[in-house]
């Protein structure tokens, strides 16, 4: 057979079977037998048979398509954690056989953007990243019964699939890691406050001091504007305006490394006379090779939660009962000058 032509109704000819059985086993149903759908996918990779989008939809009532509607700010889309996650969406998407739509709409034109693809039916499924805590997208999407997944989570994370990591967990080890070394006063430089993921760090920290009995003022708080690696020298330099602080707790390991440039002038050297923790988001670009052993870091792969999101939406569109909650999880390396014994002084 030629490859380049080969249809579906040549394959049903050399299997002996219908098309209707032919399509439902490229489709996975699981009403055709393992057996079947092997050697269909089989004939099929054989021959490099493509199905053809527009007939597949018609049958599947399945576009094979992914929105992601952004804000419309130029920012953002330069910012190298929208980066690492949206290289996680795409390679997701690519193993998975989808398509992702990216497109952009100011803030109160988004909904907008989302019920045109709803009222089309011209995707799947929706991501929705960087949720506020009663965020109108989640609230809108969530009375549709669209698929939707959320990159973080908000008040109404029972309802609805997401990926996240123990922001909360992250922040309270971190905090009594820090303490538990003497520190008492830490200047914490946090994400944007209008987006969960921030408010669950700072969570996170009062948690660690109401658990200590320690008040509320051991830590400082600077909350970046997003995106927030633009902030790690502004606010690094602020934080060293209180000259007391002996330790910095930061969201991002892309600001840890833009403060240093404000720790010299202040005469702080890290590993030395303060203390560094952060988050690392595991940035490709982002070589912290000369900081290891110096900061603490607290890692999980935003690359890999990118791919999470779209297995678990696929999950979804596929069943829209199912409904999938995903911690990616978290690994602590240790500075030189922290000792992880020490909470255990507490």
């Amino acid at each position: 057979m030629n490859k380049r032509s080969i249809t579906i109704k040549d394959l049903a000819a050399e299997l002996k079977l219908s098309i209707t059985t032919i399509s439902r086993a490229l489709n996975g149903y699981s009403d055709v037998g393992e057996s079947t759908r092997d050697r269909v996918r089989e004939a099929a990779k054989k021959h490099g048979y493509r199905p053809n989008r527009n007939a597949q939809r018609l049958v599947t009532q399945r576009t094979r398509n992914i929105a992601w509607v952004q804000s419309d700010n130029d920012k953002k889309l330069v910012d190298p954690h929208f980066s690492e996650v949206m290289a996680g969406v795409l390679r997701g998407a690519r193993l998975e056989g989808y398509d992702i739509v990216l497109t952009s709409d100011t803030t109160e034109h988004q909904i907008d953007v989302y019920d045109r693809y709803v009222r089309d039916n011209s995707v799947d499924g929706f991501i929705i990243d960087l949720p506020q805590h009663d965020d109108p997208r989640i609230n809108s999407l969530l009375e549709t019964g669209k698929p939707f997944i959320v990159h973080s989570r908000n008040m109404r994370c029972d309802e609805y699939s997401w990926v996240d990591v123990d922001n909360p967990g992250n922040y309270r080890k971190l905090t009594q890691l820090l303490i538990a070394n003497g520190h008492r006063k830490i200047a914490f430089v946090n994400g944007d406050a209008r987006f969960t993921f921030a408010r669950a760090r700072q969570k996170g920290v009062d948690q660690a001091l109401q658990e200590l009995g320690l008040p509320a003022s051991t830590v400082i708080t600077f909350n970046a504007s997003h995106p927030m690696a633009n902030s790690g020298f502004q606010l690094t330099q602020m934080a060293m305006q209180q000259k007391d602080v002996t330790a910095i707790l930061y969201s991002s390991a892309l600001m840890a490394v833009e403060g240093q440039a404000a720790l010299l002038p202040a005469g702080r050297i890290a590993g030395k006379n303060i203390a560094i923790a952060t988050m690392d988001d595991m940035l490709n670009y982002l070589d912290l090779t000369p900081y290891e052993g110096v900061f603490t870091f607290v890692r999980s792969s935003l690359r890999q939660a990118g791919e999470k999101l779209v297995t678990g939406l696929i999950a979804q569109c596929e069943n829209s009962s199912a409904r999938t909650q995903t911690i990616v999880p978290s690994k602590f390396s240790l500075a030189k000058d922290i000792d992880a014994s020490a909470l255990k002084k507490l």
